[in-house]
């Protein structure tokens, strides 16, 4: 349940972002690795452990890539991030 009211909360929000593209995605090799998520700041935490879990297939998260910018006038944050592949064999 709490999860269909936080998914009915990010629907309104999608539509106003105008600041950044609203495409949300997971990284895969399509999209050279690189993941977009978004999170209410007033009410979670940082997600860098979301990220880390998502890029736990490609080896980590390379932290310096990770940049977040708050939507104006919301409580939500976009955070841009990329899957680190300094060990990996892919």
């Amino acid at each position: 349940m709490k999860k269909l009211l936080l998914f009915l909360f990010i629907i309104p929000n999608l539509g106003s972002a105008n600041e950044l593209d609203s495409d949300f995605y997971e990284p895969n090799i399509a999209n050279a690795y690189q993941g977009r998520l978004l999170y209410n700041f007033l009410n979670e935490d940082y997600p860098i452990e979301k990220m880390i879990k998502l890029c736990r297939p490609y080896t980590g998260i390379d932290t310096a890539q990770i940049k977040c910018k708050k939507q104006s006038q919301q409580s939500t944050t976009v955070c841009e991030y990329k899957c680190s592949l300094h060990w990996s064999t892919i």
